[in-house]
């Protein structure tokens, strides 16, 4: 994630399908925050996104946009700055929401200390808990930098995890055919896991979501899956 995307309309779909998964299932524990925060992109300031965009939202139906409060919320959030009030906030809307939100990590993440920032969180994740990886643009491309997830850090947190958790990664579509793409992915991280993922889209960003346990993955499925038929722009896919 990067601080000029605080509060934008993808937050909003983030925060909104976590709080529905929390709220649907009262299973976990808690909601577990993994950042993977980045600097601002220099050519980027003073780009940061306005409220007219989730006014927008609210007006073309995007997800979380029926979650009045958590709108508000994200129009806050684009008004702050600094990381550490950010989390805060993040923190203080999931507490109102009677959900124990974890950020296990608020240290800068780079490429060149990727290794370490992994080392350190590893032991930090809790046991039932929706743990998200936010990376700014998802998985690793040919070349990847810090706006980048690499498999083998999705394998260590998915190794790590036990099976009353699910772990939900952040991806941005890239310029390529949406399904070949979604599928090329899921196979992938099947193969890497042993886990078939879950996938929910609204045709710009797309989360993966895997689960050890069957029944605890049937339920996410259901779960998202009625998300999505609240929303027209959202499709959710059970995987292969």
């Amino acid at each position: 994630m990067n601080r000029m995307n605080f509060g934008d309309t993808r937050d909003l779909f983030t925060f909104d399908l976590v709080r529905h998964i929390m709220k649907a299932d009262p299973a976990f524990d808690s909601f577990s925050f993994i950042p993977m925060l980045t600097g601002a992109d220099e050519g980027a300031r003073g780009k940061k996104c306005g409220k007219t965009d989730l006014a927008k939202a609210k007006k073309s139906g995007k997800a979380g946009s029926q979650n009045l409060d958590l709108v508000a919320q994200m129009e806050r959030l684009q008004e702050i700055e600094d990381d550490l009030d950010y989390f805060q906030h993040i923190r203080g809307y999931f507490n109102k929401e009677q959900i124990l939100a974890h950020i296990v990590s608020d240290q800068k993440f780079t490429h060149q200390d990727r290794t370490r920032y992994f080392s350190n969180i590893l032991p930090r994740i809790p046991k039932k808990s929706l743990i998200f990886l936010d990376p700014d643009t998802g998985l690793e491309e040919s070349r990847p930098t810090e706006k980048h997830l690499l498999f083998a850090e999705v394998k260590q947190i998915a190794d790590r995890m036990d099976k009353n958790s699910v772990l939900m990664i952040y991806q941005h579509f890239p310029r390529v055919k949406h399904d070949g793409y979604v599928r090329e992915r899921g196979s992938r991280l099947n193969e890497l896991t042993g886990m078939d993922p879950l996938t929910i889209t609204d045709n710009e960003i797309i989360f993966f979501l895997l689960a050890k346990d069957p029944k605890l993955r049937t339920r996410v499925e259901e779960i998202i899956e009625r998300y999505a038929n609240s929303y027209p722009l959202l499709t959710s896919c059970c995987g292969d």
